[in-house]
């Protein structure tokens, strides 16, 4: 029974796919108009076939239309956003079927019986209060025929009446209470589920930002605000590292001080801004001069380091000759309208040698040997 109920279902899902209907709620009571479909026609057929075999070609005829209509409005369900009109006009030939169920009761009592399902059917299609209206209104038109048509007074004595009034109107309070608190629960489910939608999607929001202030945050922990290049911290640290992998696997690595010639004439005699300028300047071009797997920092004031990764002293000197060259014809300009501004810079450098034992001893000969290159007249390598 449980897997015919899924590909029963499946069915269903299928059918209400291709309506066009966007509203949640009316699609819900389009799944159920289609599943009260389902398992109306096997019961109007075997009905219509059995008032048929016993000539009662007018209710087999209700019958036959009624279940004609409910596999018409399977193929109308697709083209058609105004499905409540189906439901309506199946429940009226519903309604006009139990009606004459009813009228016609002295062919077979037991009929009356059949009406126990039009509350079932149309408080689940339609809701509790309008089904309710609908179960209540078939009661009124039962109750009219009790007391003014004597053929259906007289089928059923005074008990059964009252007995099936009440009987009628608790399946009809009954199954209205159980709508009314399946609705209230599915709503209160889709506004726990929005709810937490919501939740969920501010809480990626405030994971997204805070992964992004993370990320800013270690960024200028490391960064150089004005050269954008490591600041002295981070690339000591990194310098650290690289050394002693260096050392253990006797890789070659260089390291190179610069510092640009009479930078403290040009804060004094231009202002600090231009001063800034040239900074900013030198940091962006010395960046495009190396490798991406060089590493660039400043150190502090006019002075930039550079580790030089699987490169002897005599190759990053090379390098560095050829640095010092480009920025002696490098054009600052600064203001607009003023001649460019000219700078030369003085490098030392030291590389891995076995009488270095520490990233300090490297960084002691690599400012050696900056301090010859100012004194042999700056704008040198040494």
């Amino acid at each position: 029974m449980l897997t015919l109920a899924k590909k029963m279902q499946h069915l269903v899902d299928l059918i209400v796919v291709k309506s066009p209907v966007s509203d949640k709620e009316e699609r819900v009571r389009l799944n159920h108009y289609v599943w009260v479909t389902f398992m109306m026609l096997p019961i109007t057929l075997i009905a219509g076939a059995y008032h048929a075999s016993v000539r009662n070609y007018a209710l087999t005829f209700l019958i036959v239309l009624f279940s004609a209509y409910l596999v018409t409005t399977l193929f109308l369900i697709a083209k058609t956003r105004k499905t409540y009109l189906l439901y309506f006009i199946s429940n009226v030939i519903f309604t006009v079927l139990m009606i004459y169920l009813l009228y016609h009761a002295d062919f077979d009592a037991s009929m009356i019986l059949w009406l126990f399902t039009y509350p079932l059917g149309t408080i689940f299609l339609f809701g509790n209060r309008i089904g309710f209206m609908w179960s209540c209104v078939l009661l009124a038109i039962v109750m009219t025929l009790f007391v003014w048509v004597p053929h259906v007074d007289h089928a059923y004595d005074l008990t059964f009446k009252i007995r099936f009034c009440f009987s009628y109107l608790a399946i009809a309070f009954i199954t209205s209470w159980i709508e009314y608190h399946r609705h209230r629960y599915q709503q209160e489910s889709e506004a726990n589920r929005e709810a937490l939608l919501a939740e969920q999607s501010l809480l990626k929001e405030e994971i997204h930002r805070r992964t992004l202030l993370e990320e800013e945050l270690h960024y200028l922990a490391q960064t150089d605000m004005l050269t954008k290049l490591y600041n002295r911290r981070h690339f000591l640290n990194c310098a650290h590292k690289e050394f002693v992998r260096a050392k253990r696997y006797g890789h070659d690595l260089a390291f190179a001080l610069l510092d640009v010639d009479y930078f403290k004439h040009i804060n004094d005699s231009l202002g600090h801004p231009v001063g800034d300028v040239v900074l900013q300047t030198l940091g962006e071009y010395c960046v495009s001069q190396v490798r991406d797997t060089d590493i660039v920092g400043r150190l502090g004031g006019e002075e930039l380091a550079f580790l030089l990764l699987h490169v002897n002293e005599e190759k990053a000197k090379e390098k560095m000759e050829h640095l010092r060259i480009a920025l002696s014809r490098l054009r600052i300009t600064y203001t607009q309208g003023i001649e460019p501004l000219n700078i030369t810079a003085s490098i030392g450098v030291a590389s891995i040698t076995s009488e270095v034992q520490s990233f300090e001893d490297l960084y002691l000969r690599a400012d050696k040997k900056l301090y010859e290159a100012k004194s042999a007249g700056r704008n040198c390598v040494r």
